[in-house]
């Protein structure tokens, strides 16, 4: 399109530069005409001048012919010019004629090319919007294959998680009876070893119960024999204390005192002192003079019978 308006417009042109050259022509023809005339007037003033009138006809004459020869040179020139301008306005019409032609073609090119682009651009229409229907349809097909996908991946993960719920439920149930069996068997365990508890106790009961028995036996044994011996210990000790003992001058009869004595396990006299008198300093000095002769004074074997009653011990002495 933009060449063939190049190629009007240069034409245009051509027209115009030979249009010019022709307007020129007619301006050079006027100018000479110009001349011509007023060369017509020379020959009038040197005939003015001139005596001779013969040589003025001859000039005149001449003038005439040349005049003549000159207009019809003109003439000629301008039939030249004339048959010129006109086969310049014929090539002018017919590049006219040919410009039109060539604008009508140009026009029906244009318009073939405009219906074709047109066409193209339907065409092309046409394309995207086949493009945007398939893109449309690909990208719906793919967006239904996502959520087909995804329903399908939803409905797998429901049946995983059912799945696992189920194997969970199962295992919490094994569990939950492993742990019933181990509380069962825990509880009987538990019952036979309250029992062998029970019993044990119950045992140990009858051992301590036995035991105390024993040691009540032994105790009363014990103190049985710990009562006699300190009985006999005690009658050993009066004995001989009495054996000892001086009586006094002044002694009455009935009279006594209580004797606190102090010994060793040996049974040697560390000390002794009247605790409750008789009312007769003679009498309790002499019961304290037996104490000290009659160390050592019989002790009991058993040491915590010893330290018990005899290390520190007090007797009422009463004379036989």
């Amino acid at each position: 399109m933009s060449k063939t308006k190049n190629r009007s417009l240069s034409f245009i042109l051509a027209v115009l530069f030979h249009a010019g050259i022709l307007a020129l022509f007619f301006i050079n023809d006027s100018e000479d005409e110009t001349v011509v005339i007023q060369q017509e007037e020379l020959p009038e003033i040197i005939q003015a001048s001139m005596v001779d009138d013969e040589k003025i006809m001859e000039e005149a004459n001449r003038l005439k012919v040349n005049e003549e020869n000159k207009i019809q040179a003109e003439k000629q020139k301008q039939v030249e010019i004339e048959n010129k301008l006109k086969k310049e306005q014929d090539l002018f019409q017919q590049a006219k004629q040919r410009r039109e032609a060539e604008e009508v073609k140009i026009k029906a090119l244009e318009n073939q090319r405009q219906e074709n682009q047109l066409k193209e651009d339907k065409l092309e229409a046409e394309r995207r919007d086949r493009e945007i229907k398939e893109k449309a349809e690909a990208e719906q097909k793919r967006l239904d294959d996502i959520r087909k996908a995804e329903e399908l991946k939803k409905v797998e993960e429901k049946k995983k998680q059912e799945a696992e719920a189920e194997a969970e439920r199962l295992r919490v149930e094994e569990v939950r009876k492993a742990e019933e069996e181990r509380v069962r068997v825990e509880e009987e365990r538990l019952k036979e070893l309250a029992a062998k508890q029970q019993a044990e106790i119950e045992r140990k009961k009858a051992e301590r119960a036995a035991v105390l028995v024993r040691k009540a036996k032994a105790t009363q044994a014990k103190l049985a024999q710990n009562r006699q011996a300190t009985i006999s210990v005690s009658a050993a000790i009066q004995r001989k204390v009495n054996s000892r003992w001086i009586r006094p001058v002044s002694m009455r009869s009935g009279m006594r005192c209580t004797v606190r004595v102090k010994l060793l396990p040996s049974g040697d006299v560390m000390d002794v002192s009247i605790v409750r008198g008789s009312g007769d300093s003679v009498f309790d000095r002499s019961t304290e003079n037996a104490v000290r002769k009659a160390s050592p004074l019989p002790v009991p074997n058993d040491r915590e019978l010893f330290s018990k009653h005899f290390r520190v011990f007090s007797f009422e002495f009463k004379p036989e």
